[in-house]
């Protein structure tokens, strides 16, 4: 391998490869020809010495090399972002409002906000921890800048510009030495709930079950799986220490997949689009290597 330093342009020129579905995509992006896109391609795969691409059909896609490289290409532009948002910080001010699940909030993002906080002392960011519907309503009524949920067609506000992010496979959740007895025990957040109605779709009509527990509280779910009082259905993000996931039940189909997407307001501000921009770099850098994105 070339122990020259990576070029971070070609990185980012490899990434938009993979996330736009192809060289005359990517190109569009970074304002280049498909053929100076491929070059810098070829040239990549000089430097690592082995191929990172495969056709499939009139697509370019990566291998597993690839896709390794891939993850750490997110995470080294990540911290070139971060480097400029830092030495920027100063120039920005005034208010941030972002909406986030607490599957987001406790678990993936605590590190990413504090370095953003840190860059920008001059921002006031508030956070609202909530449900999707919810974040969704605030978003739509001009209370929130971004809000990260899930599957935010299913709620009002779904015309607002989005960026998918992962897509995420919902799981059967319960204590590890939990086991169901003829007629299950389920529990769900308040609907409207997208893990609910997959749930019971997936279930059908044969298979006898009750609902023992609705609340408006994650927490409050987590507490009573733990407790061995039932199942629940969620994503593997934040599991909680001591609950299993598990993608289908004796006898029934895999559970579905749920969207992981960033919305936004209409317009966004300069300070917001900075922090739309760090929160997607850190988000897929954490999706890159990760057995939820699919």
């Amino acid at each position: 391998m070339n122990p020259a330093l990576f070029d971070l342009e070609v990185l980012r020129s490899m990434v938009l490869v993979h996330d736009a579905g192809g060289l005359r995509q990517a190109a569009k992006r970074v304002g280049r020809t498909p053929s100076a896109v491929s070059i810098q391609m070829r040239k990549l795969e000089e430097q690592v010495a082995m191929p990172l691409f495969v056709k499939a059909g009139r697509r370019l896609t990566l291998n597993a090399a690839g896709q390794l490289l891939l993850g750490y290409a997110r995470r080294l532009l990540a911290v070139e972002e971060e480097a400029r948002h830092a030495l920027g910080g100063a120039a920005l001010q005034g208010g941030l409002r972002l909406g986030l699940l607490q599957d987001f909030a406790e678990t993936i993002l605590p590190d990413s906000l504090a370095a953003f906080i840190k860059a920008h002392p001059q921002v006031e960011t508030e956070v609202i921890v909530d449900r999707s519907v919810n974040l969704m309503t605030m978003l739509r009524e001009g209370d929130l800048d971004l809000a990260l949920t899930f599957d935010p067609n299913r709620h009002p506000g779904s015309t607002l510009p989005a960026t998918r992010v992962a897509r995420a496979p919902m799981v059967w959740v319960a204590r590890a030495d939990y086991r169901p007895g003829p007629t299950l025990d389920l529990m769900f957040l308040q609907g409207p709930c997208v893990f609910r109605d997959a749930a019971l779709k997936n279930l059908g009509e044969k298979q006898p079950w009750r609902q023992t527990l609705s609340t408006p509280s994650l927490s409050g779910i987590w507490a009573a799986v733990g407790a061995g009082l039932g199942l629940s259905v969620r994503t593997e993000l934040g599991l909680p220490a001591g609950l299993t996931g598990a993608r289908r039940l004796a006898g029934r189909p895999p559970l579905p997949m749920v969207e992981v997407t960033l919305t936004e307001a209409d317009r966004l501000s300069p300070v917001a689009l900075r922090l739309k921009a760090a929160l997607l770099d850190t988000l897929r850098s954490r999706f890159a290597g990760s057995r939820v994105l699919a």
